[in-house]
């Protein structure tokens, strides 16, 4: 996907993501919830680009209260509307992303977004290294 910008790269994984799984909407967003990129319904991508800032507290309780330390997704189900699914995606340089799915009712999303979160910090660790000095192919 080399020539395209990192924007439209991200995008055209998401996109790829969400026809894989059904998905009506997929987004990338930094740990203080700006949105990096989306792709599908664009209509609560603000709203759960926020949401995924508080990926933090809801760790910190999970740990203090419950002992649980290996937490990679959290997800908040609706019977109505399905789950929206919040997976962390942490850099080379150990910052973090967040890639956050809309999964209907009835679906699974675990196998197309480990693929995702591969593809995706691929993407994201070569804008590091771009960073970093190394060739800008951004």
């Amino acid at each position: 996907m080399a020539g395209i910008g990192l924007e439209q790269r991200i995008t055209r994984l998401l996109s790829a993501g969400n026809a894989e799984g059904g998905f009506p909407m997929a987004l990338v967003c930094t740990e203080q919830g700006l949105l990096v990129a989306a792709s599908g319904d664009l209509s609560p991508c603000e709203d759960l680009a926020a949401l995924a800032s508080l990926f933090d507290d809801v760790v910190s309780r999970m740990r203090r209260d419950m002992e649980m330390t290996a937490i990679d997704e959290l997800a908040v189900r609706d019977g109505r509307v399905g789950r929206f699914v919040i997976r962390p995606l942490v850099l080379r340089t150990h910052e973090r992303m967040f890639l956050v799915v809309h999964v209907p009712p009835a679906l699974t999303w675990r196998r197309t977004t480990n693929r995702l979160c591969v593809a995706l910090l691929a993407e994201l660790d070569q804008l590091c290294v771009n960073e970093s000095g190394g060739p800008d192919d951004a």
